[in-house]
């Protein structure tokens, strides 16, 4: 059963853990999308992959209120959560249990019960995860005072001499999650158009970029996909997604504070530019 929380707003959101939220929260309403190229039609559908408790949708649904938004979360405390606060905002938001890959079966995950936005399909990600916000916490990351503000809020920076805490914030503990490819849940919510694509999976990124076939990728219209290993791979998507016709913006994750090779990539085809800007 999930907890409840309190928004800045004075909102009430479902959550796995409170101190989580505030740090999510600020995540998504300092990053103006329509800053980066990407625009939002108040009646569009939108796909979030890696939803966690659904607070992008939140945010989606606060701008888009008449927006169809397919949410997609696979771990379950997660998920509990992420279904209770779609079902607050009704029929437009739908929540499912599921991870994205290159194909459909299942997958195993690091589910850290204490810190469930860092679950990960990739161990190697979510130590790198780990660490960074390690370093965060412990003021030795160079976080921006804004970050440092967020994180003093949660309350954990009064817990940091207490190791028990600590340790039990950094324990994982493997789960086993069915996975379906983007081409075939488009085929099964009888999905025209795909106005914006975000991808947050904790190093899954190319599978899920994978498990989308040729013919899918023109009707997809926009990305927001966070990538989680490294420069490399960074430079490997944002070069795929160019061939694929995008216009792409790379900035640094919040995390990066913290050394964690974490980017954002938002891609928008030109014509995109045609559509109303919120």
């Amino acid at each position: 059963m999930s907890q409840t929380t309190t928004l800045p707003d004075g909102r009430t959101v479902n959550c796995v853990n409170a101190y989580e939220v505030g740090y999510g929260w600020h995540e998504v309403v300092s990053d103006d999308l329509t800053e980066r190229g990407l625009d939002l039609p108040a009646d569009g559908t939108y796909f979030d992959v890696g939803a966690n408790i659904g607070l992008f949708c939140l945010r989606l649904h606060d701008l888009c209120p008449n927006g169809r938004i397919f949410a997609f979360e696979p771990m379950p405390a997660a998920f509990e959560a992420l279904k209770d606060n779609a079902a607050a905002m009704g029929d437009k938001v739908k929540a499912n249990r599921l991870a994205l890959g290159a194909a459909p079966g299942q997958a195993k995950f690091d589910h850290y019960p204490a810190l469930s936005a860092l679950s990960t399909g990739d161990s190697d990600v979510g130590k790198t995860l780990a660490d960074g916000l390690k370093k965060l916490l412990f003021g030795q990351g160079g976080a921006s005072p804004d970050i440092r503000a967020v994180i003093d809020s949660t309350g954990t920076y009064d817990r940091l001499g207490d190791e028990e805490f600590i340790e039990h914030l950094f324990q994982s503990e493997e789960v086993t999650a069915d996975v379906d490819t983007l081409d075939n849940l488009v085929e099964r919510f009888g999905i025209d158009t795909i106005d914006l694509l975000k991808i947050d999976t904790e190093g899954q990124e190319r599978a899920v970029l994978d498990g989308i076939s040729p013919t899918l990728w023109p009707r997809i219209r926009q990305l927001l996909v966070e990538v989680h290993r490294g420069p490399e791979e960074l430079q490997e998507i944002r070069a795929e997604l160019e061939e694929h016709g995008y216009n792409t913006v790379v900035e640094d994750h919040p995390m990066a504070q913290g050394g964690a090779p974490v980017f954002h990539i938002y891609a928008h085809r030109p014509e995109s530019a045609k559509y109303h800007r919120l």
